[in-house]
């Protein structure tokens, strides 16, 4: 091992003795030297390779642009065992009193690879007492028992204040270190019986020290925070976080009713003390009343309710959720970050307006209104998020959630997004007029299908990714996507975005559905740059006022696309190749259904294609917004766990029965997300959104897939397809022009050719063959390997192998004596290479 940042200093093993040892004995070390011992071993670590080695692999904790918190350190070679001198490495953590001072620490040893030390105790403390704090700041603070959970927990919520105990045992000592910037607590239970009751007793502690108490549980097959960002993300944990719930002491008889007549009382003093402030709600709106008698009351706003007071699960974003209706009569709800109160407020009245509140013009009745936006209280809390998608197990989409939070709401802060649902018309307008017309149609189906598979990414931890029906112009591929969107009512956007837009878009596209139009109008090089970032699910990590690090912008998305062109057209007008990932991330369909009516197969009665389209594109107009709404309902309204099974099980059934045998790698892995799409359809089907007879999302999902397969030319790598397709073109570009005709008895014909890659003869039958040299073969495959494509190409009967198998031949040139030449037979252009 090799030290990086610090020097450390070894201790003697009566020094170490000292800080392990219990007092048992009048003679034993006293807590003074305990103390002293263990911050000599503090002072004795630092940074490590070794540290990350174990954090970041074994326990697959991202590291922090900052780097790790200043509490943990690695301690190169400590004594494991006194009598046997064994040394291991060890990451330390202090543990400190509620002064803040070092009182001891926390060890884990660990092996020299960078895993937990194959010892019988690999944890250790040290010292006396204390608990070990990580980032202390913030008004949130998060508990639990390990340390690899508590930097799991750190660097994920890192505007939070992270404390964890040396076990289950001591977890109610975090009552004894709550300062008085703290304001609510979230105690992490580790998924057993013993971490159940040592969160009873923390929080019992806690309450009786008048802190509100939350309880986060890891989900179903993770015992503990670390094994929630080991077995799934990031993300994973601060949906566990959100999805908090409140603690309550078991209730007595009785008490349930007392609680509602203090909450009565509170709510009637809140009201007394808006009134007394000057504001008043009336049926008419919201007014200020003068201290003037003889004025008369200002008309602020139209009337609205605050239902809540938001935070997100750290204590930060606070913001109030407002509800009003139109004057339509429709219901809006917004959870308005206060943060938009600064500055002239502006932007959040320009959203009430845009939402059909009414909000007085003038200064005074702005600034008023600003004022009892600022200065409002409620009891009621929410948890708000800042994307759509799963926050645990609900769903949160604009305007409302779905599923069960056990506790607290949890809401979207900010108002419009991607997707958000604007409802026309009604959901059995939507289902007789618009995906009715999808049976028989393949293409319709399977976008269809698609819209309902963006909420299934997350549940079956699935790969964000893209479908593209790349074809003629006037078609239909567009109507495919307005089907679509039409399910979540949410706008087609085109390709022609900056890399902010794009990221806000996917973002807020976050486990639901993206419509991207017209790739043609793009930038080759933003097109590629685009389609990666969409298909990764993160955005680009960007520095902030500060200098430090934002947080990178993350999101599942299932996304639609068309265009005349394909991405790898695209990214080919900027002098590049597409790589062989790109277009499976991206998967390009043919729009032509080849029944010689565009992207249609069956017209439903219409006259022709163009009457069909015009036909679809009014009916997604009228009827939108509905139909994923109600598929969200059914999805959360049962087991998620029996319901991800499912589909699970059914997209493997697809692959049984629709992947060719032997099909490559990249092949597979693209059947997956075809798979997806089908089961989606099929599900959304079974529920009653989609009104199609059973197998019409599996039939359509096959129909693309064969498609698909064709128009990428085979069940091979995608990479030996395009070589041989560039070598193809080669030959038929520069056949007559690059290869000199040495064997000709036309002298004229036997001159050097400019650039000259090979020659060429007549074989029996008067058609050309031809030889390329070694140099000119890589410059036929450049871009490509090009002893491995040569294999391929042999394979493909395009290349003609020497009689020992080799790619090359000894052919004897007029001139030159015997060469070493890929000979590429006269068939090699005539079909698909074989003779």
């Amino acid at each position: 091992m090799s030290d990086t940042n610090t020097m450390f200093v070894p201790l003697s093993r009566e020094e170490l003795d000292t800080a392990a040892a219990p007092v048992t004995a009048a003679n034993g070390p006293t807590d003074g030297e305990k103390v002293n011992t263990s911050r000599q071993l503090w002072e004795g670590a630092g940074s490590h390779e070794l540290l990350d080695h174990y954090l970041c692999e074994a326990r697959g904790i991202p590291k922090p642009a900052d780097g790790w918190p200043a509490s943990v350190r690695l301690h190169p070679g400590m004594p494991y065992s006194f009598h046997v001198g064994r040394q291991l490495p060890a990451m330390l953590l202090t543990k400190t009193d509620a002064a803040g001072e070092i009182v001891g620490l926390h060890a884990v040893f660990l092996s020299s690879a960078g895993q937990k030390a194959d010892v019988p105790t690999p944890k250790k403390s040290y010292g006396r007492g204390g608990v070990v704090v990580l980032r202390a700041q913030g008004e949130t603070l998060i508990a639990c028992e390990g340390p690899e959970d508590a930097i799991t927990l750190a660097v994920t919520a890192p505007k939070a204040t992270v404390i964890c105990t040396a076990g289950a045992g001591t977890l109610h000592r975090v009552a004894d270190h709550l300062v008085s910037t703290i304001k609510r607590v979230i105690l992490v239970a580790d998924r057993d019986e013993v971490g159940r009751k040592s969160v009873e007793r923390a929080a019992a502690a806690l309450t009786e020290a008048g802190m509100p108490v939350l309880i986060a549980t890891p989900p179903e097959g993770c015992k503990d925070a670390n094994d929630v960002v080991r077995l799934d993300c990031v993300d994973a944990v601060r949906a566990m976080l959100n999805t908090a719930v409140r603690w309550e002491p078991a209730s007595t008889p009785g008490e349930e009713e007392t609680d509602s007549a203090v909450m009565a009382s509170s709510t009637a003093k809140a009201t007394d003390q808006t009134e007394a402030n000057g504001f008043v709600m009336r049926k008419t709106g919201l007014f200020f009343s003068e201290p003037d008698p003889e004025k008369e009351d200002t008309l602020l706003s139209g009337p609205f309710e605050v239902v809540a007071e938001a935070r997100d699960v750290v204590g930060v974003g606070w913001s109030v959720v407002l509800v009003w209706k139109d004057h339509d009569g429709r219901e809006h709800e917004w959870a308005m970050p206060r943060a938009m109160l600064a500055g002239d407020g502006a932007d959040y009245r320009r959203a009430l307006l845009d939402g059909g509140l009414y909000v007085a013009p003038g200064r005074k009745a702005r600034e008023l209104l600003t004022t009892y936006l600022a200065t409002v209280r409620v009891q009621a809390r929410a948890t708000c998020v800042d994307r759509t998608g799963w926050h645990g197990r609900v769903y949160v989409a604009s305007g409302r959630s779905f599923g069960d939070t056990r506790g607290e709401r949890v809401l979207l802060q900010g108002f419009g997004t991607a997707t958000e649902v604007k409802p026309r018309g009604t959901f059995e307008g939507w289902r007789a007029e618009v995906a009715a017309l999808a049976v028989g149609n393949s293409r319709l189906a399977f976008s269809l299908s698609a819209a309902f598979a963006g909420p299934l990414l997350y549940l079956l931890n699935a790969e964000s990714g893209g479908v593209h029906f790349r074809g003629a112009s006037s078609i239909g591929k567009s109507s495919a996507l307005y089907a679509a969107a039409s399910a979540w009512g949410c706008p087609v956007h085109n390709w022609r975005a900056t890399d902010n837009a794009s990221e806000a878009l996917a973002r807020a596209a976050n486990d639901a559905l993206l419509c991207l139009d017209e790739l043609g109008q793009a930038d080759g090089r933003a097109a590629d740059a685009m389609g990666y970032m969409l298909s990764n699910g993160t955005g680009k990590a960007r520095m902030s006022k500060d200098t430090t690090a934002r947080p990178v912008t993350t999101w599942r998305v299932l996304f639609l696309s068309s265009g005349e062109i394909g991405l790898a057209e695209k990214v080919a007008e900027t002098g590049r190749r597409a790589k062989a990932g790109q277009e499976v991330r991206i998967l390009e369909v043919p729009a032509d259904a080849g029944a010689g009516l565009g992207a249609f197969e069956d017209l439903h009665g219409s006259k022709d294609g163009d009457s069909f389209a015009r036909r679809l594109r009014m009916a997604t107009e009228m009827h939108r917004g509905h139909a994923a709404y109600a598929f969200l309902e059914r999805v959360t309204a049962g087991d998620l766990d029996a319901l991800a099974e499912a589909v699970r099980a059914a997209c493997e059934r697809w692959r049984i029965n629709h992947l060719p045998h032997g099909a490559d790698g990249q092949v597979q892995r693209a059947a997956g997300r075809f798979a997806l799409i089908a089961a989606a359809g099929e599900l959304a089907t079974v529920m009653g959104i989609l009104p199609w007879p059973k197998g019409e999302a599996t039939r359509a999902a096959a129909a693309c897939f064969q498609a698909w397969i064709e128009a990428r030319g085979g069940k091979g790598p995608a990479e030996v397809t395009q070589g041989i397709a560039q070598v193809r073109a080669f030959l038929e570009a520069h056949g007559m022009s690059r290869f000199q005709a040495i064997w000709s008895d036309n002298e004229a014909e036997t001159r050097p050719v400019p650039g000259r890659v090979g020659f060429r003869r007549k074989d029996d039958e008067g058609r050309w063959e031809f030889f390329a040299m070694v140099e000119g073969f890589k410059e036929m495959c450049k871009g490509f390997n090009a002893k491995a494509l040569a294999v391929e190409l042999v394979k493909a009967g395009m290349l003609e192998a020497a009689g020992d198998g080799k790619s090359q031949k000894n052919v004897k040139v007029p001139g030159h004596g015997q060469m070493k030449l890929y000979h590429f037979p006269a068939f090699a252009l005539e079909g698909d290479g074989h003779a």
